[in-house]
């Protein structure tokens, strides 16, 4: 479902692009000048448009989620850009939040008898950083086929992410390689009570991975390592 452009105050582009890649992605506070110019905090997506350009969603640093707004490569400064190809390293608690949430759900996966696929709520500025020039591509449009080896990057991981023993151990463990796909969507539309009328409430992105992966059923003794 595509967004609609929000209503945020008026950057000044003249003074964005003349910012380095180090300054749109580090995390100190930054001086506003004159309530002009707004700060990138990330940039959560792309997506090509007709003219086989493409446009960003930017999250502004100061600004909530809902008021992240799609751009067009022409407002953006080149440095900006090819962080999107080549993202820097997240902070040391982003990387954490998202070893959290990937091993937990990978886990959950493991010990159910469901064969779906499952999905991982994470930033996914985080997962370019972590998964780039990593993985295949597979015939199903959009998706990656990884090994465990192409996780070498995930440090936050735990080291038996990949697998579930019980108290008498045996479980079941990942077969690789694991297929993903990053995923943008939209929060559901719904309405609100604003002044005392009825209002649409704004939507939000949401952003996660959508992952299949085959099990077998392993014990301490017989785990591919």
């Amino acid at each position: 479902m595509a967004a609609k452009k929000r209503a945020i105050p008026e950057v000044d582009y003249s003074q964005l692009h003349s910012l380095s890649s180090v300054v749109l992605y580090d995390t100190a506070r930054k001086k506003i000048k004159r309530g002009k110019l707004y700060e990138v905090e990330r940039i959560i997506e792309r997506r090509k448009t007709k003219y086989q350009d493409y446009e960003y969603l930017i999250k502004w640093r100061g600004w909530p989620l809902q008021d992240s707004t799609w751009e067009p490569s022409e407002n953006l400064p080149e440095a900006l850009i090819r962080g999107y190809e080549k993202p820097p390293k997240p902070s040391e608690e982003r990387l954490q939040d998202a070893g959290f949430h990937f091993a937990t759900a990978v886990l959950s996966a493991l010990k159910s008898s469901s064969v779906a696929p499952f999905y991982v709520n994470m930033e996914l500025d985080v997962w370019r950083y972590l998964s780039h020039k990593k993985g295949v591509a597979c015939e199903h449009r959009g998706h990656v086929l990884y090994s465990k080896h192409d996780f070498s990057r995930f440090t936050t991981l735990p080291e038996h992410w990949w697998y579930y023993l019980d108290v008498h151990g045996e479980g079941k463990a990942v077969d690789f390689p694991i297929k993903i796909k990053p995923l943008l969507t939209w929060s559901p539309v719904h309405y609100v009570r604003k002044a005392g009328k009825l209002a649409k409430a704004s939507q939000f992105p949401m952003e996660k991975l959508c992952v299949s992966m085959v099990k077998y059923a392993c014990d301490i003794n017989n785990l591919n390592f």
